[in-house]
């Protein structure tokens, strides 16, 4: 009698005596085409409904961030006006102005502090949208059922929103202690030291043994960081395949993303990744001109108020480069993560059991 190896299939988030918090695949069918092909394929045939999808929610984001940035100027429009009018001054009397006077500085950020919290809770749901509905995408085609349409796909998400939010929190719990620390790590030698620690400051000056050790650390850091996403960067899908809790689910996308499919996990993880800092990089550059007419636009309606337009200005190409990164980076992104989870427990199913 042969005795077959590997392991029933199970969804994840079940109870698995060999792998807690689950393991497996839903269904023992695995994916009839590879992670790129299936990809394209999966926008290929359904392009309309889902990238009409993705332009509904930067909409969204669009109307929601404009309300929110627009409230934050507005409670703050007393400092703007004020430091323009000592500005002024200034100028009258042939003096250079001074900018921003500490506390008008304070205040405006104090005032603002908020409306960046809510800023951030949007993103943590558009993000959340986007990759459950992806996974969704990714998992009735893969079952076998149609590609649903942009009003379908959305009721088919609504369920996993909340578990995909709490997920979101939890990664992000995971990576704050790692980018706080890329953060000082980078400020330490630019600022030259902190907390009475005193180092040469790092500037055009310093020996290249010293940049490259400065920056050496930060990249390290950095690098760190971003590994540490990577193995997270599946639990959304996880969450969608049947993970009941948001630990389960990260735990889950660390199980998956470990020895020995790490270096196919990484291979995908990567270069997708890759391809989502570059291309923010690149459209907020291409974005920068668009910052010149929004400036005229908010001279006019402030009075020349050179302040004031000068923060909006700063926040134009930032903006588009996100809205377009939410309309058309994200869900392929999201798609491919999706695919490579539906590729993962499909390995693993037909892994012999551990210790065996």
């Amino acid at each position: 009698m042969t005795q077959k190896k590997g392991r029933a299939a199970v969804p994840d988030g079940a109870e698995d005596p060999e792998y807690p918090e689950g393991g497996g695949i839903r269904r023992g069918t695995p994916p009839r085409r590879g992670l790129i092909a299936g990809t394209l394929e999966l926008f290929r045939t359904g392009w309309r409904s889902l990238f009409g999808f993705s332009s509904g929610v930067a909409l969204f984001t669009a109307l929601v961030g404009a309300a929110l940035v627009t409230a934050a100027f507005a409670l703050s429009w007393h400092d703007f006006a004020l430091t323009w009018k000592l500005a002024r001054s200034d100028i009258a009397y042939e003096d250079p102005p001074l900018g921003y006077y500490p506390d008008q500085y304070t205040s405006i950020f104090l005032r603002s502090l908020p409306f960046m919290g809510l800023l951030l809770l949007v993103a943590l749901f558009v993000l959340a949208l986007l990759y459950v509905a992806y996974a969704v995408a990714v998992r009735d085609t893969e079952a076998g059922g149609h590609r649903p349409g942009s009003g379908e796909l959305w009721r088919r998400s609504r369920p996993h929103i909340g578990l995909a939010i709490r997920v979101q929190l939890l990664t992000i719990v995971c990576l704050a202690p790692l980018a706080l620390l890329a953060y000082l790590v980078a400020a330490f030698f630019r600022d030259g030291g902190m907390m009475g620690i005193d180092i040469e400051p790092l500037d055009y000056w310093s020996s290249t043994r010293y940049r490259l050790s400065a920056n050496g650390l930060t990249s390290l850091v950095i690098v760190i960081g971003a590994f540490v996403w990577l193995r997270l960067s599946l639990a959304t899908a996880a969450a969608v395949n049947g993970a009941s809790t948001a630990r389960a689910a990260v735990r889950r996308s660390w199980s998956l993303t470990g020895h020995p499919r790490r270096w196919r996990a990484l291979r995908v993880t990567a270069p997708v990744m890759g391809v989502a800092v570059a291309a923010y990089i690149v459209l907020s550059h291409a974005a920068e001109p668009l910052a010149h007419p929004v400036g005229l636009s908010v001279l006019w309606l402030t009075d020349d108020n050179a302040y004031a337009t000068g923060a909006v200005m700063e926040i134009v190409p930032a903006a588009v480069s996100l809205l377009v990164l939410t309309a058309l980076v994200v869900p392929p992104v999201g798609a491919a993560l999706a695919r490579l989870h539906a590729e993962l427990r499909t390995a693993e199913a037909t892994e012999p059991p551990r210790g065996r």
